[in-house]
């Protein structure tokens, strides 16, 4: 059955009560339809109009509730930031517990750069309808997003999902996007599988593809045509002792039908100090554990692939505990800091 019905027309846009204030027709069409395009809002409160025929298209996923408001809308600024005049932006955001004050913190980033459409889904009842069948009411919409957006975006053949809250972009993201995925549900950067699922399954599932699920491109249109939702919600129900159930489940549902992107996509702070890179004589323990984890698997970066990503990156992939515990390089700290000026936090 469908998870959730959203409304994708533009009836309750049209229908737009002027004698309300903006923000009140924003929360009644909100919680009324389950989502809001503020692109439409905006079409027909203020009568404006982008032309975005010029334009690189591309869809881009997150979701989040309250408690990664802050750390999502860093991550949001810098994607904009980053971005190319010729790229538009479709930013579609599962989000839970939000009011129009929520979302306005995150629609005012427009400033930094004009071609984006922001759409905020509803993901309480998605959520609570996944949780409950899968048996991991402990787990929140954040952790689960991968597998609920897709479900519910379906105005689309293929969606960029991003962590919420700890991936800095470094530059345009349209590269990625536009990766052909054939016949593939999934692609992604490979990832250490140390400490995860398959310390617990005796690689049951095989590390050869084990990603990190912060950057996964979706192919929408298959995922959707073969139900990979209902997989999902079986898979998270029959192995609730999962460590990182919301990224191993993408793997054990992909039938290995997986694209490898390069290890720029999605980099690793592979350095503490920013000397250590220039200094291949140097390597830091991490690249070494790294590549150790990786020698039973054909598909491998060298260590040449992961120098080359650290010193030029097109998204890295900070982790929220060393960003807040100031773990983090000079050189990430100050690009974070950069984006945090912008979104007024």
């Amino acid at each position: 059955r469908e998870i959730f019905k959203i409304n994708y027309s533009p009836y309750p846009y049209t229908k737009i009560n002027k004698s309300l204030t903006y923000e009140e027709n924003a929360n009644i069409i909100y919680n009324s339809t389950g989502m809001i395009n503020i692109t439409k809002l905006n079409y027909y409160y203020y009568s404006q109009v982008i032309d975005t025929s010029k334009f690189n298209h591309i869809n881009l996923g997150m979701g989040f509730d309250k408690n990664y408001l802050y750390m999502s809308t860093v991550s949001i600024a810098g994607i904009l930031n980053t971005s190319s005049p010729f790229t538009y932006i479709h930013l579609h955001l599962c989000v839970n517990y939000f009011i129009y004050e929520d979302m306005q913190k995150i629609i005012q980033l427009n400033k930094i750069n004009k071609n984006i459409e922001f759409i905020f889904y509803n993901g309480r009842q998605a959520e609570l309808d996944f949780l409950n069948r899968a048996r991991n009411e402990y787990l929140g919409i954040g952790d689960y997003n991968r597998v609920l957006l897709p479900q519910i975006v379906n105005n689309t053949n293929k969606l960029l999902i991003l962590d919420s809250g700890d991936v800095l972009a470094y530059k345009d993201l349209s590269e990625i996007y536009f990766f052909d995925l054939g016949d593939n549900y999934f692609g992604w950067i490979l990832d250490s599988p140390a400490g995860n699922i398959y310390d617990s399954f005796d690689k049951l599932f095989g590390d050869s593809f084990y990603s990190n699920s912060g950057v996964c491109l979706v192919n929408i249109r298959k995922f959707r045509k073969e139900n990979l939702y209902e997989r999902a919600f079986f898979t998270a129900f029959a192995y609730r002792i999962i460590p990182l159930p919301y990224q191993d489940i993408f793997l054990m549902i992909s039938d290995y039908k997986i694209k490898i992107f390069p290890l720029i996509y999605n980099c690793k702070q592979f350095y503490d100090y920013k000397e250590q890179l220039y200094n291949r004589n140097k390597t830091t323990d991490y690249i070494m554990r790294w590549i150790h984890s990786q020698k039973f698997s054909p598909f491998k970066y060298s260590k040449d692939e992961i120098y080359e990503a650290a010193k030029d990156p097109v998204i890295v992939h900070l982790y929220q505990d060393k960003i807040q515990n100031g773990g983090v390089n000079k050189e990430y700290t100050t690009k974070w800091l950069k984006y945090v000026n912008l979104t007024g936090f």
